[in-house]
C-alpha cells in the first residue's frame, strides 16, 4: 500500500516541532494522519492535529520500541469513527493477481469488470467500475477446466458506482468478485457455478472513482486490463 495505514509517524516540519500522528483513511478526505506536537503528552487520546496526505508527504514510520516508549495504542479509540481501515495482510492485498491494481488514496477500491449476463442477450455490455473488498467469501465449490490459472479467492465487495445501463445491480450493492490470470473470457456465475459462457468482445463502459476528483482514469484501461490479463468478475450474492 501506498501510505503506512494503522502505523504511528512522524512528520517533520522543520523548522517547526515534528507531530507523530497515526496514519489513517478517511473514506471522504482520503489518507490522514491525526496525532499532535512531539512534545505533547496525550497526542494519542485528544489528537490536536489532523493532516491530509498526499504521495509527497514525508513520512517517518516508528519503531515498535518507540510506539512502546510512547504508549501510543494500536487502535485509538477515535478510530473507530472512520470505519474499517485498509489492512496490507488482508487477502486482496496478498493476492499477486491484484497486486498494483488499487487505487493509492483507497487501498480495498479495484475497478472491477461487471455485467449483466452475455451482451448478445441483454444488449448491455459490461461495465468497468469501483468496488470496495470487504471481505473473503468462500472458494468456488466447481472448478474451471481451462489453460489459465485458476481462481483463488472468490471477493465480496461494495459496488461504489451506480452503473450507466446495467440493470441487475445498482450503487452500494454487494457483489462478489474472483481475480483470474490469463481468463479470455468474460462470464456471470454464482459461488456455486463455475461455468463459462460464450467469448464477449464488448468493449466495457468506464466509470470514475466517487471518492476522489483526481482518480478519473482513461478509457484506455479497459485496454490494459485485457493486456495485463486481469479479470474480476461479478459473480452476484445468492
Amino acid at each position: 500500500m501506498a501510505f503506512p495505514f494503522g502505523k504511528w509517524v512522524l512528520i517533520d516540519r522543520f523548522p517547526e516541532e515534528p507531530v507523530i500522528a497515526l496514519v489513517y483513511l478517511d473514506q471522504r478526505a482520503g489518507p490522514s494522519a491525526k496525532g499532535g506536537l512531539a512534545s505533547e503528552m496525550q497526542l494519542a487520546t485528544m489528537p490536536s492535529r489532523t493532516i491530509r496526505l498526499s504521495p509527497d508527504s514525508k513520512l517517518t514510520e516508528l519503531s515498535e520500541a518507540e510506539v512502546h516508549a510512547r504508549k501510543l495504542p494500536t487502535k485509538p479509540d477515535w478510530l473507530g469513527t472512520y470505519g474499517k481501515q485498509p489492512d496490507a495482510e488482508s487477502p486482496w492485498h496478498r493476492d499477486p493477481l491484484l497486486a498494483g491494481k488499487f487505487l493509492a488514496s483507497h487501498p480495498d477500491d479495484i475497478q472491477t469488470l461487471v455485467h449483466d449476463g452475455d451482451p448478445r442477450r441483454t444488449r448491455r455490455g459490461p461495465e468497468l467500475c469501483w468496488v470496495r473488498i470487504l471481505k473473503i467469501d468462500r472458494a468456488p465449490t466447481r472448478r474451471v477446466t481451462a489453460d489459465y490459472e485458476p481462481s483463488r479467492h472468490v471477493f465480496v465487495g461494495e459496488l461504489l458506482n451506480q452503473p450507466h445501463t446495467l440493470q441487475s445491480v445498482k450503487r452500494g450493492d454487494r457483489i462478489k468478485l474472483i481475480s483470474v490470470h490469463g481468463l479470455p473470457r468474460l462470464g456471470r456465475r454464482s459461488a456455486e457455478r463455475a461455468g463459462l459462457l460464450e467469448t464477449w468482445t464488448t468493449r466495457p463502459t468506464t466509470n470514475t472513482h466517487p471518492g476522489s476528483f483526481s482518480a478519473a482514469l482513461p478509457t484506455s484501461v479497459a485496454r490494459l486490463t485485457r493486456r495485463r490479463r486481469l479479470t474480476l468478475r461479478d459473480l452476484s450474492l445468492d
